[in-house]
């Protein structure tokens, strides 16, 4: 057998790549619940894998259960494990599956692929128990906070199985110490292996990525319309601050967080004293200044035609009685804002012509290049399909999430797995996704990532950056518009990164046993 490539009875020949980064974490996963944080496309699921095989190795009569967020990652794993491994019994639990037929299915099966909110209904539900389960994997572990099923899962297992082993996967576990220490603790993890781009075993197979930024300044135009709308925002503001809110700040740099935190403070007083009329007053003031903001970063980051629908969108509240957007609407602002944006409709935002030029030059020097272009809404991703309509060699496709949304009726999981393999097999070139792109979709052709807007979760930076560079050279731009909320998101999303980066390595070094560093490295070879 070639010495590249681990050799274990239930790993199929010639197919696992030999790594000394999976060499070292594996060894701690085989001890320890451990939450493993890798960069994406760096073999998590190999990761998995090489434990599941060991556990199994050990316990043949035991399950192995493995766990995502969403239906396509469910499918993702199971055809991964199959592809892999040189056993049977495999079985994806769905909900489509008749509750009865689960349990049967259960008995039965020796690697279980499902979505955790299907697993914990069961168990609580005592079709079914955890204490023959050898080996639980949590992928996109960053999930596991609050109430999400993760969590009461991870509580039955322990409680339940007298020789538990966890492992949790992901790739960005959150910015600060708090929010990933609520993580390993929901899901018992007593280790952590962190590994980024940086780490010198892990550096060989890092495929090279250029990041790139371009600025656009607003057009006169947008500026205009802009003025009109800080000017709505700062009187909504300093009506509130009239009644001794926000003052802590001067009216103009009192952000969309200060107001959204004031929300949570009016929701709070409200429900101790119901009759104190002000409150109302003030969530009307909060809720219009919100909406008011909200119309200013469509304006500045996405493009005008965006800002009309949802300046329309406004007005529908309005004719049904809701009272902020009564307020809105109803002042002589507004209608000079409607004129505005009427008569500057036509126009463009800058980013748009920025962005049919990358997608053509990259076509141009590899014309089997894919593409993703990632944007924050729907509207902003229908408008972009629109502007690349008859440019030579490009051939885009919408790419949404299930839910409808007002008129916007989303993709079912059956139309996202089919846009899904014509954007591989090269039907179209161009993916123009939102969030729905983000997360665990394996795409591994895909050379070039384009973000329409910069977003501030490191989270969300991470998994986007992630789609492009998987097997070999990527390339990822971001547009910025100049003086915009662009720049806020932007220096604070790589702000969050590095904290995420400093708060993993502390949590790692607290969670060190005393002896962990003594432990007996053992290689893949003799595993």
């Amino acid at each position: 057998m070639d010495s590249k490539y681990v050799s274990h009875p239930l790993i199929r020949p010639g197919m696992v790549e030999k790594r000394l980064y999976q060499q070292n974490i594996l060894d701690t996963c085989l001890e320890h619940n451990t939450l493993v944080i890798l960069p994406t496309a760096l073999g998590k699921t190999i990761v998995s894998l090489l434990v599941a095989a060991h556990r199994l190795s050990i316990y043949p009569l035991k399950k192995v259960l493995i766990l995502a967020p969403t239906r396509p990652l469910v499918l993702q794993h199971h055809d991964s494990f199959k592809r892999f491994l040189l056993t049977g019994g495999f079985e994806i639990m769905t909900g489509k599956v008749e509750p009865k037929k689960r349990a049967e299915l259960w008995k039965n099966a020796q690697i279980i692929f499902a979505t955790p909110q299907l697993i914990r209904n069961d168990v609580v539900g005592g079709r079914y128990d955890l204490e023959d389960v050898c080996l639980i994997i949590f992928d996109e572990a960053h999930r596991a906070r609050k109430k999400y099923a993760y969590n009461q899962i991870a509580e039955r297992y322990v409680n339940q199985c007298t020789e538990p082993l966890i492992l949790a996967l992901t790739a960005s576990p959150g910015q600060d110490r708090v929010v990933i220490k609520e993580t390993y603790e929901n899901l018992f993890i007593d280790s952590i292996e962190y590994r980024s781009k940086d780490d010198d075993d892990v550096k060989p197979y890092i495929p090279p990525l250029i990041i790139s930024w371009q600025k656009v300044e607003l057009p006169k135009e947008y500026k205009e319309i802009k003025d009109v709308l800080e000017g709505m925002l700062y009187s909504e503001i300093k009506k509130l601050q009239s009644m001794g809110m926000l003052t802590y700040k001067k009216t103009k740099y009192v952000s969309k967080k200060d107001l959204l935190i004031l929300r949570q403070r009016l929701s709070a007083k409200l429900d101790r004293d119901k009759n104190q009329r002000s409150l109302y007053t003030a969530i009307v003031l909060q809720a219009a200044s919100i909406s008011i903001s909200h119309a200013i970063e469509v304006l500045t980051t996405q493009d005008i035609e965006v800002l009309q629908k949802f300046l329309k969108s406004v007005q529908d509240k309005a004719k049904r009685g809701i009272k902020f957007a009564m307020r809105i609407t109803s002042t002589q602002d507004f209608h000079i804002l409607m004129k505005l944006v009427e008569r500057y409709s036509k126009i463009d935002h800058p980013k748009l012509e920025k962005l049919r030029k990358a997608v053509v030059s990259e076509l141009s020097q590899n014309p089997k290049s894919r593409i993703i272009v990632f944007t924050q809404f729907r509207d902003t991703a229908t408008k972009i399909i629109r502007s690349m309509e008859g440019v030579e060699s490009v051939r885009p496709i919408r790419f949404v999430g299930q839910a409808s949304k007002q008129q916007d009726v989303g993709l079912t999981q059956e139309e996202q797995s089919s846009i899904l393999q014509d954007f591989q097999s090269g039907t179209y070139n161009v993916l123009v996704a939102t969030s729905i792109a983000e997360e665990g979709l394996d795409m591994p052709s895909v050379d070039f990532v384009i973000f329409y807007e910069p977003i501030p979760s490191e989270i969300r930076l991470i998994q986007r950056m992630g789609r492009t560079a998987r097997k070999g050279f990527g390339r990822v731009k971001i547009l910025i518009a100049s003086g915009t909320a662009d720049e806020v998101h932007h220096w604070a999303s790589m702000a969050r990164e590095r904290k995420m980066r400093r708060a993993v390595a502390s949590l790692s070094e607290g969670l060190k046993g005393p002896d962990k560093d003594k432990q007996k490295q053992r290689t893949l070879g003799t595993f």
